[in-house]
């Protein structure tokens, strides 16, 4: 038997109460301020009701929630939309936790907006796991660098921004005679000797920029934003960092390598660029190994 008009406000309240999931509901007019919260909020954020009520929730908002997604949001709200988006949020306690938000609106009988209800459900461990799962796709066993797949990726998207006036450097690194180091040590050695090299080219670069392993002794650098004469410092810089003494076996061992940069042209695809700067590489090694070769395909004039 259905319930009846008289049940129906008092159950839905109850059911609304004992829900696991997170619910808000807000005003849909002014700043959004939070009317109602269920203790299954409370709990997910760590926060009374005293301290959420007539706010809005953006609180729980931090210097690492995304922008773009925080701008769907404003977008959908200002539509009167609903919205699914996943988010950084920060607890009281200041514990980061991601949060997976079903945004919704509320009308009255006659089409007029009014409120908006928010479903919150902590999603932490499936996003911890996915990028857990990511991470290894995207990485190179033996150094511990970014891999091909994630660096073509990260290339993609470089490529793109040249449409829009960016300008970003791609370097190709082959380290000089790494055989005889192997011939010579074996190749446990050889494999140390990469991990180095990995990590000195890590340290040259900025946070932002992409080192990555494609292969052997094959390295490449993405330099994502990029002054005219950056490279001319960047280069050197690169080339004496490896040829720093490496122990290996209780032996000093000195690895040089050729480098080759293409500063890359509008309309040139992710894997002309890629071999724009392995072609300059070679160039280098042509013209006697341990050095760098710059190439600069952007148009004159």
């Amino acid at each position: 038997m259905p319930l009846d008009q008289h049940e129906l406000p008092d159950v839905l309240m109850r059911a609304v109460q004992a829900a696991t999931n997170g619910i808000v509901i807000t005003r849909s007019e002014g700043d959004l301020s939070i009317v109602y919260c269920n203790p299954a909020f409370e709990q997910l954020t760590g926060y009374a009701s005293s301290e959420i009520l007539g706010r809005n929730c953006r609180f729980l908002q931090g210097k690492d929630t995304d922008l773009d997604t925080r701008a769907h949001l404003r977008r959908a709200v200002n539509a009167g939309e609903a919205a699914d988006v996943i988010l950084l949020n920060y607890r009281k306690d200041g514990t980061p936790f991601w949060n997976a938000l079903n945004l919704a609106p509320i009308r009255d009988a006659q089409g007029r907006l009014t409120h908006y209800v928010g479903i919150q459900t902590d999603v932490t461990q499936r996003i911890e796991l996915q990028r857990s799962l990511e991470e290894q796709v995207y990485t190179d066993d033996l150094t511990g660098l970014r891999n091909r797949a994630h660096f073509m990726q990260a290339l993609h998207a470089a490529v793109r921004g040249l449409e829009t006036g960016a300008l970003f450097a791609v370097g190709f690194a082959d380290l000089d005679d790494f055989k005889a180091v192997n011939d010579a040590f074996g190749h446990e050695a050889g494999d140390e000797l990469l991990r180095e090299v990995g990590r000195r080219l890590r340290q040259c670069v900025r946070k932002g920029d992409v080192v990555a392993r494609l292969a052997g002794d094959e390295f490449v650098v993405l330099i994502r934003t990029i002054e005219d004469h950056t490279l001319d410092t960047l280069a050197p810089r690169l080339l004496q960092a490896l040829e720093r003494p490496v122990h290996i076996q209780n032996v000093q061992v000195r690895v040089q390598a050729s480098l080759g940069f293409i500063l890359p042209a509008p309309g040139l695809s992710a894997d002309e660029v890629l071999a724009a700067a392995d072609q300059a590489m070679y160039d280098a090694k042509r013209a006697g190994k341990h050095t760098f070769v710059i190439r600069d395909a952007r148009p004159r004039g």
